[in-house]
């Protein structure tokens, strides 16, 4: 057992982190548009929302000092850094290492949002959305996990879910965005 604990973590902080990515996305959706209010709390949405995607990076930094931390496939900190520089499975690995600078991106950008044009801002959030994908499209083309009906059906679940997400940000984003361009306030 204590031979797999470095794999183990690395299986459970990717797995942690891509569901955090669906959680940080879907309350960003709730917030954004607002389809649970007078219910909801845009201050205890906007919370937990920031609090998740400091979670879901931080996880995945776990996730990839595991994965250097393990004997199983040899990473070091280059081939978890650098897109390309991995020599197993270099394109699902990629992807992943592009799905963290993304979220690393989104979270650093969050954090100086008042000091950042608002455009901008927006823009590199709405990465989260390309950023989930690429998340998923790693995960069912890089773990050991591959191909087995549990694990495929997990990520399958995480990623049907973000659809739906995406899906309820289209529909009632729509009536959020054309209210903020009759206000002047629209960002994009």
């Amino acid at each position: 057992m204590s031979n797999q604990i470095w794999w183990n973590l690395t299986r459970a902080s990717a797995n942690i982190a891509t569901v955090l990515i669906l959680g940080t996305i879907l309350w960003g959706v709730l917030l954004t548009t607002r389809i649970l209010k007078p219910n909801d709390r845009p201050a205890w949405l906007r919370d937990l929302h920031t609090w998740m995607g400091g979670l879901a990076l931080a996880f995945t930094v776990i996730h990839m000092v595991t994965l250097i931390a393990d004997s199983y496939i040899t990473f070091d900190v280059i081939d978890v850094l650098v897109p390309f520089a991995s020599s197993w499975r270099p394109i699902p690995v990629t992807l992943g290492v592009l799905g963290f600078y993304i979220l690393a991106a989104v979270q650093i950008t969050s954090l100086f949002m008042k000091k950042l044009d608002r455009k901008t801002w927006h823009r590199i959030h709405m990465l989260s959305y390309v950023q989930f994908i690429i998340v998923i499209v790693h995960t069912l083309s890089a773990g050991s996990d591959v191909g087995t009906r549990l694990f495929t059906g997990f990520t399958m679940a995480v990623a049907m879910l973000g659809a739906a997400v995406y899906g309820i940000r289209l529909v009632a984003g729509r009536s959020v965005d054309r209210r903020k361009k009759e206000r002047g306030l629209a960002d994009t």
